[in-house]
């Protein structure tokens, strides 16, 4: 089952208009994509959120549960949100202590 068209145009607009750097986070902290400063979502699939990227690539990011409404998706989106925030953070952590 996947998401009803209007709810997923909904929620796709959503996220470029109000939460780009959401979608920045979500390449850097799930694709491992460092190099991503912007970020545009183009898709949302049940079990990954695809992502064009400033040069044209699509960036496809496994989400951590399957999505299968707008509600499902916002519930998973805010979850991989704060858990790539802790991700970044951790690396940051590691590199500041050194070897």
């Amino acid at each position: 089952m996947t998401i009803p068209k209007g709810d997923l145009a909904r929620v796709i607009n959503h996220m470029n208009e109000d939460h780009g750097d959401a979608l920045v986070l979500y390449a850097q902290a799930f694709a491992k994509r460092k190099d991503v400063a912007a970020a545009k979502m183009i898709d949302l699939r049940e079990n990954a959120l695809v992502l064009e990227l400033a040069d044209g690539e699509h960036l496809s990011v496994a989400l951590s549960s399957p999505v299968r409404s707008a509600q499902d998706a916002h519930q998973v989106l805010v979850h991989m949100v704060k858990q790539g925030r802790r991700l970044l953070a951790k690396a940051a952590d590691e590199v500041a202590k050194g070897p």
